[in-house]
């Protein structure tokens, strides 16, 4: 690793890491190759004054100021990486009549995501506790949380939010604020939000539900259906959680902004303004529908989770809720079928939903386990439904419990963490 100043860097430079507050610079993430010359400019003017560089990874030499002057030819990758990003014009790629379908993710996806899940848990519990203990400034230590977030999801979206659907009870606030935290950074990079905005959106999400900190534990850990005294005070956090947030003074107003009306729905329904339509920013119709999704695809207190699919399928139903466009972005952005969904094929078969098709919903990577005739286990086998000739299908989503499977998400964790599953020859 190399120290250099921010007015020594160059294309082809891999930043490892960013010095300086995560505040002082527009970027999402804290380790990517500098490709983009619009990047570069913003490194050389934001607020940072020097950044660690990976000299391995790296396609320039990181010391390149200290080099003669005479220009080194350009490496050929480099030339490959910045076709895209009008570093320098090149022909346009020959198209291709089909995008290489997206395989299920390695298994070290998964434990690069569980690694992330373990240390955002346990900083982000520390984090929420020190704010309600009024100390606003730890707020400014969220950075790295978000960060390890953002390249989790970068890595592979699918792998850190399906992990995080893994909890136990007391977990929930915390875990729901790191799915959330994914969620929004997801959604805003489907939406194509420039990378400050993408930041925000995770910072945002990660700190939605501060405000119930301040609330009794035992209303949060409640069984059963609340009274109306409950609701009453459970409607006070976004309130709660809007104020911890301006008194730290270091977030922006976005973030504030949907801490206090992530309940509010475009129909004029929610809480706790009654906002409807347009009244509410875009970043807190965003947070409205990610809240939602994870709430409901979680198991809590007073309700049992849905399985992904089925939360898709909900939330379509009651759209009225949401902003419609955001939501059908939303869906894309998951998959109609989420990673870790129970699936039945028409072959009659069950399988676990492994890896999405971003261009062809309907056709996910499926990971097929069970025989619906033999009533019986088989050997898992992995079938792409988008491949042809004459690929199966999914007929319906279904309910794990009727099947037995009443802790659905951590079985689907051991098919989507085992070996490598056989190929179904097309």
């Amino acid at each position: 690793m190399l120290r250099v100043r921010k007015e020594d860097l160059r294309l082809g430079m891999y930043i490892q890491s960013l010095e300086g507050s995560w505040f002082d610079h527009p970027f999402w993430r804290s380790k990517f190759m500098l490709v983009e010359e619009d990047d570069l400019r913003q490194l050389q003017s934001s607020d940072i004054e020097c950044v660690w560089i990976d000299e391995d990874q790296s396609l320039a030499p990181a010391l390149a100021h200290l080099l003669p002057q005479e220009p080194a030819p350009r490496p050929r990758l480099l030339e490959e990486l910045s076709a895209e990003s009008s570093v320098k014009a090149a022909p346009a790629p020959e198209p291709v009549s089909e995008p290489a379908p997206k395989r299920a993710p390695p298994p070290d996806d998964f434990r690069v995501a569980e690694t992330v899940l373990a240390d955002c848990k346990a900083a982000v519990r520390d984090l929420f506790a020190r704010i309600q203990d009024g100390q606003a400034a730890a707020i400014e230590e969220a950075a790295p949380v978000v960060s390890g977030i953002a390249e989790s999801v970068s890595r592979n979206p699918d792998a850190l939010i399906t992990l995080t659907r893994v909890r136990t009870l007391d977990e929930y606030t915390y875990m729901h604020s790191v799915a959330v935290s994914a969620l929004m950074i997801n959604f805003a990079r489907q939406l194509q939000l420039p990378a400050d905005y993408v930041k925000q959106a995770g910072t945002a999400g990660l700190f939605m539900d501060v405000g119930k900190g301040f609330l009794a534990p035992e209303l949060l850990s409640k069984p059963g259906e609340y009274t109306p005294e409950d609701w009453a005070e459970m409607r006070r956090h976004p309130q709660l959680g809007a104020d911890a947030v301006k008194a730290s003074g270091d977030l922006s107003k976005i973030v504030a902004d949907v801490c206090l009306h992530h309940h509010e729905r475009h129909d004029g329904s929610g809480y706790p303004y009654g906002l409807k339509g347009d009244e509410i920013s875009l970043f807190a119709r965003m947070a409205a529908i990610c809240d939602t999704y994870d709430a409901m695809a979680s198991a809590r207190p007073h309700r049992a989770a849905r399985s992904p699919s089925e939360a898709v399928a909900e939330m379509y139903k009651l759209k009225g809720l949401f902003d419609e466009s955001l939501l059908t972005s939303f869906i894309k952005s998951i998959g109609i079928y989420p990673v870790g969904s129970l699936v039945r094929l028409e072959s009659r078969m069950l399988g676990c939903v492994t890896a999405q098709r971003r261009d062809q919903l309907t056709k996910p990577v499926v990971r097929v386990f069970y025989s619906i005739p033999q009533r019986t286990q088989v050997p898992v086998e992995e079938l792409d439904l988008s491949e042809v000739p004459e690929p199966d299908r999914i007929v319906a989503r279904e309910d794990p419990s009727r099947w037995g499977l009443s802790d659905w998400d951590s079985f689907a964790l051991t098919i989507l963490q085992g070996q490598k599953a056989r190929r179904r020859a097309a």
